[in-house]
């Protein structure tokens, strides 16, 4: 019984060191569009034309002009303002909020807000340019 444990746990073990954290990551991104799909989509689209917010591409390439690289720093941003959205802080361009508002506090759980955030970080797309008719 204890070898058992032993063999199974060194096995776990193996399978996350070999590739089990990259399954981890595919699993996290899947919980985060699952996340925007039900709290967020109905505001947000994938890309223009916007619903009654900007969409996730342009809210992702401004966080990665915001942030550059610091992927850490951006989602613990995103989290901050989606539990108290204010203009002082958003990423956007003003016109962006005299468009379309603040967005209303989420009252997610901290873990899924990060986890949606982490999720709409990794949404950006280099080809992606922003229309510029929020002006």
């Amino acid at each position: 019984m204890f070898n058992k444990r032993i063999f199974f746990s060194s096995a776990l073990l193996a399978s996350l060191m070999i590739g089990g954290w990259n399954q981890v990551s595919i699993a996290a991104a899947a919980d985060g569009k699952a996340l925007f799909e039900a709290n967020c989509a109905v505001c947000h689209s994938m890309q223009p034309p916007p619903k009654s917010a900007p969409p996730v591409l342009g809210i992702a390439l401004h966080y990665r002009k915001a942030f550059g690289t610091d992927r850490k720093a951006a989602i613990k941003h995103m989290v901050a303002f989606m539990q108290k959205p204010e203009a002082t802080h958003s990423k956007l361009e003003p016109a962006a909020i005299t468009r379309f508002g603040l967005m209303p506090a989420m009252t997610l759980s901290v873990n899924d807000l990060r986890t949606v955030s982490a999720w709409l970080w990794d949404q950006n797309d280099p080809k992606f340019t922003l229309p510029g008719n929020c002006k």
